[in-house]
C-alpha cells in the first residue's frame, strides 16, 4: 500500500501542490499513476487543509482519508494514512519527485528483516519511506502532539538506510523554481534519478 500525504497548507507553493496541472492533469493524478505502475495497487491520499479542493484532484479508485487533526501537522496526516494498514506502507509526500523504479525495488528488498527502509543519496536520507506493517501499527498508535515527527520515529526504530543513485529522493517541489526544474527534466525525458 502507498500513502500520499497531501494535507499541508502549501504556503510556500502559493497554491495547492496536489492540484497543480502537469500535462493537463493534476499532479496528484501523476503521483498515484506512478505508484500503481510500480505495483502499489492500493493508494491512499490523506487530505487536510483545503481538503474539498484537493479531493477533486484525487484520481478515481484512490481512497481519500480525511485528517481531522490537521492542525497538529504532517505527523497527524501520516497517522491517519497508515491506520488500519495491513503489510508494508510506502509513505510519499505530495511534493516529492517520483522515485525511480530501482529505488522502490531496493526499498522493498531492504525491508526484509527491517522495521523501515529509507533511501539515501550522497549520505542524506530522503523519501519515500517504506514502513513494515508492524512499524506502521506502532506509528499509528503513537501519542499525537505538535512535536511528533516521522524522522524521530525512524531513528528510534531504527530504520535501515539504503544508498541509492536517485537524486530525486531529496527533491521537493515547494517553490516555482522547483516545478520548472522538474518540468524541464520531464520534457527532456531525462531520468530524474541519475546522479
Amino acid at each position: 500500500m502507498a500513502v500520499v500525504l497531501a494535507g499541508g497548507r502549501s504556503s510556500r507553493a502559493r497554491g495547492h501542490k496536489a492540484c497543480r496541472r502537469i500535462a493537463g492533469r493534476p499532479w496528484l493524478h501523476h503521483q498515484c499513476r506512478h505508484l500503481r505502475r510500480q505495483g502499489f495497487r492500493q493508494v491512499r491520499v490523506v487530505l487536510g487543509f483545503s481538503a474539498m479542493n484537493t479531493a477533486r484532484c484525487v484520481p478515481p479508485g484512490v481512497r481519500r482519508i480525511w485528517n481531522r487533526n490537521r492542525a497538529l501537522g504532517s505527523f497527524a496526516s501520516l497517522q491517519a494514512g497508515v491506520r488500519a494498514a495491513r503489510g508494508g506502507v510506502l509513505v510519499v509526500p505530495v511534493d516529492a519527485w517520483p522515485a525511480a523504479p530501482s529505488t522502490l525495488y531496493r526499498l522493498r528488498q531492504a525491508l526484509r528483516g527491517a522495521p523501515a527502509a529509507v533511501p539515501a543519496w550522497r549520505g542524506q536520507g530522503g523519501h519515500p519511506v517504506l514502513l513494515s506493517g508492524q512499524s506502521a501499527a506502532i506509528l499509528a498508535a503513537s501519542p499525537l502532539s505538535g512535536t511528533a515527527r516521522l524522522d524521530r520515529v525512524l531513528a528510534a526504530v531504527p530504520a535501515r538506510r539504503i544508498a541509492v543513485r536517485d537524486r530525486s529522493v531529496r527533491g521537493n517541489m515547494n517553490r516555482r523554481r522547483d516545478w520548472l526544474v522538474y518540468l524541464r527534466c520531464r520534457n527532456l525525458r531525462r531520468p530524474l534519478w541519475t546522479g
